[in-house]
């Protein structure tokens, strides 16, 4: 109950933060959303609803965190998704088209149980964020994240992710869509981390192609860390520049028997390749645990379900 009652203190406490920065931004003209998948699917709304949501249950092989740390690779990992979409702005003329609040919840549910207290439920992720677009074609995101232990193996951290993407449209069908990010721990991050207060950059591109129902997409990116943002076994610092090199092929399709007053139902399913090049990640995942933990390149396979409503 103590660690629920943290939690619920700490949401309400960034909950605010967020509503006084989306104040600050109207009265300054506006400005994005995302979070582990955060783009809403491209699908029309239906016309004069401003609050929409999605629903993403997604079943893997394993579960490595976007800085690489495996957290499980054993046996079945399902992480569900939930987000909800508050419209804030919306102008198809100007410099700016489109304010949206996001706020939800991720967590990673294991088949095998692990962690300090082992159990099932691994984590719970609370998210809020602003998303502004503008110019058309490019897109703000500024979320505010809380990695929450539910095995009690490390306190809950916060953390800053911000992200510009530019959304292309030279070629009808295909976009090459490239992003830059920048992530930031806040505080009480994992020990097999660095520094308190580090940082990473993410440069990357998720080109997309539509061919009739079904869309194409091939999202890679490679994350540029500080020398202090993972720690090597003895303590020290595990390296600066690129750690972590991913590259995915995923496929998606509606499910077009559904009628739409249920919701946009979407099929998905990918193969995601990652290589690590940093010793101190690497001893972090000897630190964790898991089977073949030092391995510098794997694979992982997901699939699952899309309900944007």
């Amino acid at each position: 109950m103590k660690r629920f009652s943290n939690l619920l203190t700490k949401v309400l406490a960034i909950a605010m933060t967020v509503f006084a920065f989306q104040g600050a931004a109207v009265l300054h003209a506006g400005e994005t959303v995302e979070a582990k998948e955060p783009k809403p699917p491209a699908v029309e709304a239906p016309p004069g609803l401003r609050i929409h949501g999605l629903l993403q249950l997604e079943f893997s092989d394993k579960y490595i965190t976007p800085r690489g740390l495996v957290v499980e690779n054993q046996g079945l990992v399902f992480q569900p998704l939930l987000l909800i979409f508050w419209n804030l702005y919306a102008s198809e003329t100007g410099f700016l088209n489109d304010i949206t609040l996001t706020t939800g919840v991720w967590n990673s549910w294991h088949t095998r149980k692990s962690g300090v207290d082992p159990g099932e439920w691994n984590e719970i992720d609370p998210i809020v964020g602003l998303t502004f677009k503008f110019a058309k074609a490019f897109q703000f995101d500024a979320f505010y994240t809380a990695f929450v232990s539910q095995t009690d193996s490390y306190d809950t951290s916060t953390n800053l992710d911000l992200r510009l993407t530019y959304y292309d449209t030279f070629i009808p069908g295909f976009s090459i869509n490239p992003f830059v990010e920048f992530f930031y721990d806040i505080d009480n991050i994992p020990v097999f981390f660095g520094a308190q207060n580090s940082w990473y950059f993410v440069l990357g591109i998720n080109p997309t192609f539509q061919a009739g129902p079904v869309k194409i997409e091939l999202p890679t990116s490679v994350n540029l860390v500080a020398s202090d943002f993972y720690l090597r076994a003895d303590g020290s610092d595990g390296g600066s520049g690129a750690a972590v090199f991913t590259t995915q092929l995923r496929a998606s399709v509606p499910i077009s028997f559904i009628p739409p007053s249920y919701g946009h139902w979407t099929f998905y399913a990918g193969v995601q390749y990652y290589h690590f090049n940093n010793d101190g990640l690497l001893d972090g995942n000897e630190i964790l645990g898991a089977a073949n933990s030092r391995d510098e390149n794997l694979v992982q396979f997901h699939g699952g379900i899309r309900i944007f409503f």
